[in-house]
């Protein structure tokens, strides 16, 4: 299915003879945004007008601003409907460092070609400015962004470097061009960095900072936790949502079962079990019941260790991404399924107990619980019992009434039903945190 937030995007822009570019990944657009965001740059006297149509075209589209990064330089916009997502970097006038312009305009607008019906940089300099944003914004770069440049050494002699890196000093043109023409990029990466900074004269990095800073106060991303018995259809789900929401917050998705794990499993950490390779998923677990539950003073210490991880684990890996980028965390369950199931984590533990824990939990901003008829999902899934599933639903149904953030979703009606529910809910909770953001 196409794209329509992309097409109808560029349509206008064509439409309204907006003067800008796509700098990369453009070979599937406007039809599709091939697994990528756009970094769009836009002249300087347009911008106003760009950001105009991208919010008549979301209007259109019934689709809603999900995250918002403000920058007076690059803004980055995500744009969500129920069918699609949209994530734009906005190159303002220029091509930036920090606050100040590290590409002209001028220079971009003289290598702008049409590749079918979009107007894109010409692959020369767009290879050459990806390589410069990452060197000089981060101080590497990576094989994706040095291979066209030795692929291509011919085309990047030096007069060729001067002419389009205009606010770059000649040392740092010279050892650029050395370093492409030798293959010794990788090499120079500290020099680089330091001759390129050197060459552009930044002001108000305070005011720079202090900007960002803001951000923590209307964070650009979220935290979802799925919560439901075994059965209830959370992979289905998860794994339904992932693909969509990674076209709005690219590169952004990060999932998670159960807490942070930022402390590895107890019985990793006592060295009873291998640790969980990069990336790897846990294992399904055939009879979660199988151990027997510790107790008092056992489930204390199991509860408290991992009362450190939703904690201080949260505070260092989830907090810092959610409160400066457009990233969204699902949680494969989380601090709740003590509620459901302590036999899983193998504590016996009084409400009251879970209950001041949970005082210390973040909360995510949105906990799908899944679940419906205990015969259905038991017949999916039928690890311990019937009587077990209905008494985990009918305690997760209590849950989900007590709290504001939690919508309920029957997982017994047909697949396309139930991610379909699921996809209204977030959405909903998506849409209301920049609904007042206005360009105009």
């Amino acid at each position: 299915m196409d794209n329509q937030i992309s097409v109808n995007l560029f349509k206008q822009l064509n439409k309204e003879n907006i003067k800008y570019a796509v700098l990369r990944n453009y070979k599937t657009l406007p039809e599709s945004l091939g697994g990528s965001d756009i970094d769009l740059w836009v002249c300087r006297k347009d911008v106003k007008a760009f950001f105009r149509i991208i919010e008549n075209v979301a209007k259109e589209q019934n689709a809603h601003m999900v995250s918002y990064l403000p920058d007076t330089l690059c803004p980055k916009v995500c744009y969500m409907n129920s069918e699609c997502g949209i994530q734009i970097d906005v190159f303002c006038g220029c091509i930036p460092y920090q606050n100040t312009e590290m590409i002209q305009g001028e220079v971009i607008q003289k290598h702008i070609q049409k590749y079918k019906d979009i107007y894109v940089l010409d692959d020369q300099l767009a290879n050459l400015v990806a390589f410069i944003k990452e060197i000089v914004n981060n101080g590497t770069s990576g094989e994706k962004y040095i291979k066209p440049l030795y692929d291509n050494a011919d085309l990047y002699s030096l007069e060729y470097i001067q002419s389009v890196l205009t606010l770059f000093s000649a040392h740092f043109s010279e050892a650029l061009h050395e370093a492409i023409q030798g293959k010794q990029l990788v090499h120079k990466f500290e020099k680089l960095k330091k001759l390129g900074r050197s060459s552009l004269k930044t002001n108000n990095i305070f005011l720079h900072k202090i900007s960002k800073v803001s951000r923590f106060w209307n964070k650009p991303g979220y935290v979802i936790s799925v919560q439901g018995t075994d059965g209830s259809g959370k992979s289905t789900i998860i794994d339904a949502i992932t693909p969509w929401l990674e076209e709005a917050f690219h590169n952004g998705i990060i999932y998670n079962h159960l807490r942070p794990n930022v402390l590895p499993d107890m019985g990793v950490a006592l060295g009873k079990k291998e640790a969980l390779k990069d990336g790897e998923k846990p294992k399904v677990v055939s009879d979660p019941h199988a151990q027997k539950p510790s107790g008092f003073i056992g489930s204390i210490v199991r509860w408290g260790y991992y009362m450190m991880d939703y904690t201080f684990g949260y505070a260092k890996s989830v907090y810092p991404k959610i409160a400066t980028k457009a990233k969204v965390f699902i949680f494969d369950r989380y601090y709740y399924d003590y509620y459901i199931d302590q036999r899983r984590s193998r504590t016996s533990l009084p409400q009251w107990v879970l209950r001041f824990g949970e005082i210390f939990v973040p909360v995510p901003d949105l906990i799908l619980c899944l679940g419906g008829d205990p015969k259905k999902i038991y017949e999916r899934k039928p690890e311990t019992s019937l009587e077990e599933v209905t008494r985990q639903t009918n305690v997760l149904k209590r849950f989900c009434n007590k709290r504001k953030n939690v919508v309920w979703v029957d997982t017994t009606l047909t697949p396309e039903e139930s991610i379909r529910l699921a996809k209204e809910a977030i959405l909903d909770m998506l849409s209301k945190r920049f609904n007042k953001v206005t360009f105009l």
